[in-house]
């Protein structure tokens, strides 16, 4: 839901470098560096393909502290453009109890030929807190918009996963306050052939009954895609000495 999305891009570049500095401090010895790689048939987010046209080249550069604290950048295509991620977090677990909490901002920079206000505007990018917390095989987790100025502009994205070996299963649902926005669930099924290759089965529910026309941008709600979709991913991650 693009037209959601408000930068934020500064307080996080301020909290990424605050982290980092501080886990310097602390010991790099306890420090880990990673990267990862992927390329997707399509860019599957929240239930719905982002790239009608194409498919999908992702990367990313993380680090993470003994501690739990992390912070990292992901980036990827999209349809009109592309996406950068930034986040900052700390996470951890006891037994069989894990717990996370962290802080995103999704920047967009997109070919904006369009009309639309929030073309125009440039208020096309997102930032949002994230909790986490799971218990075995199942983790429940919400996500919080963190540019909210008024009561409806808030939301919440519920996700509740569940992984049994080498199959997972994902049901998420928007719940938005705005007057006629799309709120909207989603069942994803997931199968990891091998270390490296995963596949999924996605298909979206528009609870709202606001539109269905997904292909609609001229309304403050984009539509919900209904179509069964299906994803192959070929992942690979490294670490960084």
């Amino acid at each position: 839901m693009k037209n959601l999305k408000v930068m934020k891009s500064s307080v996080l570049a301020l909290a990424v470098a605050t982290a980092f500095s501080g886990l310097a401090v602390t010991g790099t010895a306890n420090a880990g560096g990673s990267a990862s790689f992927s390329a997707s048939n399509m860019y599957l987010w929240r239930g719905q393909n982002l790239t009608k046209s194409s498919g999908q080249i992702a990367g990313s550069l993380d680090y993470k502290h003994s501690s739990g604290a992390y912070a990292g950048v992901w980036t990827t295509n999209e349809t009109d453009g592309h996406e950068t991620d930034l986040y900052v977090g700390f996470g951890g677990a006891a037994g069989g109890l894990s717990y996370d909490i962290s802080y995103w901002n999704y920047l967009y920079n997109e070919d904006c030929n369009s009309t639309e206000s929030s073309c125009a505007s440039g208020k096309n990018d997102l930032s949002e807190y994230v909790l986490s917390v799971g218990y075995a095989p199942v983790k429940l987790t919400v996500y919080m918009n963190a540019d909210a100025k008024t009561s409806e502009d808030e939301y919440k994205y519920y996700t509740l996963d569940a992984s049994f070996g080498k199959f997972g299963a994902q049901y998420g649902v928007w719940d938005f306050n705005k007057t006629g926005a799309n709120n909207y669930s989603h069942l994803t099924l997931s199968y990891a052939a091998t270390d490296e290759f995963t596949f999924k089965i996605s298909k979206a529910s528009n609870d709202s009954g606001y539109s269905n026309d997904y292909a609609n941008k001229g309304t403050d709600a984009y539509g919900v895609e209904e179509d069964l979709l299906f994803l192959v991913t070929y992942a690979k991650s490294f670490d960084l000495k």
